[in-house]
């Protein structure tokens, strides 16, 4: 499965329109722009740090995109923290499924759980870009008190 992009319109085909909508309008400072689009890279940028977090996994070079199979996840989540912007409770059910999603991603961040591998691989900022030095020569010397 291929990498995407999770945008208000993924959101719009859930049932997020009008908390989106209300996201963005509700108590906006002057010169603040929508907030639905910071909480959205928010999400997929915690998303991305959780994939990496396991050294097998490589990230796609868009840092816009997510692994396909996490789609429901990231929408889940953003729709909790739309919520939460704008001083809404959650539902027991809604904290429920966060947290079964925080169990899921740290699954994915032991390596537990396998997500999909990009087709446009960059190398991770986990991994060493350049082998460790090696000592194989190296003389050791052992100290003696006395």
């Amino acid at each position: 499965m291929p990498w995407i992009s999770i945008t208000k319109a993924t959101l719009y085909d859930s049932k997020a329109a009008a908390l989106i909508d209300a996201c963005d309008a509700a108590a906006l400072g002057a010169g603040q722009t929508n907030r639905t689009t910071g909480i959205i890279q928010g999400v997929v940028d915690d998303l991305r740090r959780k994939v990496a977090s396991c050294r097998r996994n490589l990230l796609d070079a868009d840092t816009t995109t997510i692994p396909q199979g996490l789609r429901n996840l990231a929408v889940d989540v953003i729709i909790g923290r739309l919520k939460v912007a704008l001083e809404l409770d959650l539902s027991e059910d809604e904290r429920q499924t966060l947290a079964r999603h925080e169990r899921d991603l740290n699954r994915v961040a032991n390596g537990d759980d396998v997500v999909d591998q990009p087709d446009n691989p960059v190398v991770s900022p986990m991994e060493p870009t350049v082998p460790p030095p090696s000592f194989g020569n190296c003389v050791t010397a052992t100290i003696v008190e006395g």
